[in-house]
């Protein structure tokens, strides 16, 4: 394709106001989607390989283009093992009986469970329901502490509702004995007893007001019929309780509106050591908003500008934490710290900018690299144990932006808000620096996503060329990652691969959730050598939507992002493509209106 062309896909601005109007009378019929989702899957891409510094690397043209490759097969998509002998009770040609003594001859969990747990999590606003866990590499413990005298239950929702929920409830009665049942909902009410018990009951209490139930479930009970499994993907954890002690099998009594709810959990975290990971050397630093006045509008991007702490000589970032302000919780839905690699500049606004308006200060062009991030759902982060963030020292960042993404549906104007970050620092220099890089689809207008889709791609793509050139020869160390889209956004892969051939699928998430990203730990660290590419695929369902979705930074719009935490640091910082607008433009018969 001529340069020109190339060009002119980056550099219109103009063209998203023309073509946008336009699209608005495009009738999206099924053929035409088709060949648009082929288009994505199959046409020219444009791509940015770029430092942390925003300048270019030397021998690649910025931007470049090239076909998506041919190498490159469709995602692999997740099929369960089901039991053959399971069946629904409303099909079932053998007695409950029988149904649950086959259940039983099934593999029980071997996990032997223990006070010391991997993760805990409060489920509730109101603290009174936590839930601890930990997992090998077959079986997963839970045990529950309730603020109730009666029955509590705990479930996996596909969705975050009842119906297809895969629950557990117990309770202790009058006497101290507990009951316990594996149960399935259809739908909203009461939920049967499953037919093939796969929830095990450990041990139960009740003190002092409070429930304790610990229990236990093979991580893939292979029931297809009733039972969800549990997987690295985001997990949509349900829970309930009720006052009451019920007086019979299935005489619980209604929850209530009140005491009832769902969380967003990634179940299968690796641990943190965190007492380990955080030395009684390190000096904590806060970077906060500076009462920020909310406009009315839905989605505001605020940026501030911070100088580095009062330090001369390199000490290292091991760990960062997200400081909300009370109430509100609800509307603070990101946070990305950028480290500037240039002189502060004194004549920066003092109390904060639009970060994507027309305020923005030309010196903010030396701050694309992404330092420190958090995310609705997200919690502290440690670095691993050999491995911190370089400050003072020569190259280091310079000053920082605190980007925060405000979620405003309401459009309210009386919120002032102060939130931030907290970063803990040490003199006790770790052995190797990190760095974080951005793969995936570049973020803009030209990012198209067409109405009433079940499943529509985009797929952004990190190609070889950048990482040869970004990438020290013996290759890089990723251990930690973030996935990012927006509310459409419903499952992102990203495969890695090596002269044509998959190597590995660094990160997953089959369940996406725009309310819960966390940065994820992977489980063991893995290795991305110069001239590997970095293919990133994130799926959206857009039956919800009558019109065109586009690219873009309010939560209406999409993007298709992954960062990445790795080490010893490099240049590699930023990796990303979007197909070609005039590819695009082709599939619908627009061409002509843009010359």
């Amino acid at each position: 394709m001529d340069a020109s062309l190339v060009n002119f896909d980056i550099t219109n601005s103009s063209a998203p106001n023309h073509w946008t109007k336009i699209m608005k009378n495009v009738e999206w019929t099924s053929s035409l989607t088709s060949a648009l989702q082929h288009k994505q899957l199959n046409g020219n891409h444009i791509h940015i390989c770029q430092k942390g510094d925003f300048t270019n690397y030397p021998g690649i043209p910025m931007p470049s283009i090239s076909t998506y490759p041919s190498y490159v097969g469709p995602v692999t998509e997740r099929v369960q093992d089901c039991l053959s002998n399971s069946s629904t009770p409303e099909t079932m040609s053998t007695t409950t009986a029988s149904a649950l003594e086959s259940a039983s001859q099934k593999p029980k969990p071997t996990m032997t469970p223990s006070e010391s747990y991997m993760h805990s999590a409060v489920l509730d606003e109101d603290g009174k329901y936590t839930l601890y866990w930990s997992y090998n590499e077959t079986s997963i413990v839970f045990e529950a502490h309730v603020q109730t005298t009666g029955w509590l239950g705990l479930g996996i929702s596909p969705n975050g509702g009842m119906a297809g929920a895969d629950i557990a409830i117990g309770w202790v009665g009058h006497d101290g004995q507990t009951f316990f049942k594996d149960r399935y909902a259809t739908a909203i009410g009461k939920p049967p007893i499953d037919p093939h018990q796969d929830w095990f009951l450990l041990s139960g209490k009740r003190e002092g007001g409070f429930t304790f139930l610990k229990f236990t479930r093979l991580l893939d009970t292979k029931d297809c019929e009733h039972d969800l499994p549990i997987t690295s993907d985001t997990i949509r954890v349900i829970w309930a309780y009720n006052n009451a002690i019920p007086e019979s099998e299935d005489g619980m009594a209604y929850h209530g509106p009140a005491t009832r709810g769902s969380k967003s959990i990634n179940l299968l975290e690796p641990a943190q050591n965190k007492g380990a990971l955080l030395p009684a050397s390190a000096v904590r630093y806060d970077f906060l908003n500076r009462n920020v006045s909310l406009p009315a509008e839905k989605t505001t991007y605020w940026c501030e500008a911070f100088k580095k702490p009062s330090i001369n000589t390199k000490q290292h970032l091991v760990k960062y934490a997200p400081v909300i302000q009370k109430g509100n919780k609800g509307v603070v839905h990101h946070m990305t710290l950028f480290a500037c690699y240039t002189p502060f500049d004194e004549s920066l606004p003092e109390h904060g900018y639009n970060c994507y308006g027309n305020s923005k200060p030309d010196t903010m062009i030396g701050c694309g690299q992404p330092m420190a991030l958090w995310a609705v759902g997200g919690e502290d982060f440690y670095f691993p144990p050999d491995v911190g963030f370089s400050l003072g020292a020569e190259g280091d960042p310079m000053y920082f932006i605190l980007e925060t993404h405000y979620d405003n549906p309401q459009e309210r104007t009386d919120i002032v808000d102060n939130s931030g970050m907290s970063l803990w620092y040490t003199p006790e220099i770790r052995k190797y620096d990190a760095g974080m890089a951005g793969v995936g689809n570049l973020v803009g207008n030209f990012m198209m996503i067409p109405p009433r889709q079940k499943s529509f791609q985009i797929s952004g793509i990190c190609n070889s060329n950048c990482t040869q050139a970004a990438i020290p020869p013996e290759g890089v160390k990723t251990f930690a990652y973030i996935l990012h889209t927006h509310i459409a956004g419903q499952k992102i892969h990203v495969r890695q691969y090596r002269d044509e051939q998959l190597v590995d699928v660094l990160a997953h998430d089959d369940n996406y959730d725009f309310n819960y990203q966390q940065l994820r730990w992977l489980k063991k660290e893995k290795t991305i050598m110069p001239g590997d590419s970095l293919i990133v695929d994130c799926f959206y369902s857009s039956t919800d939507r009558a019109s065109l979705t586009l690219g873009g930074i309010a939560t209406t719009e999409e993007m298709c992002v992954t960062y990445i935490y790795y080490y010893p640091r490099s240049e590699f910082s930023s990796c990303q493509s979007l197909v070609s607008p005039r590819d695009q433009f082709s599939v619908l018969g627009m061409n002509e209106s843009l010359a």
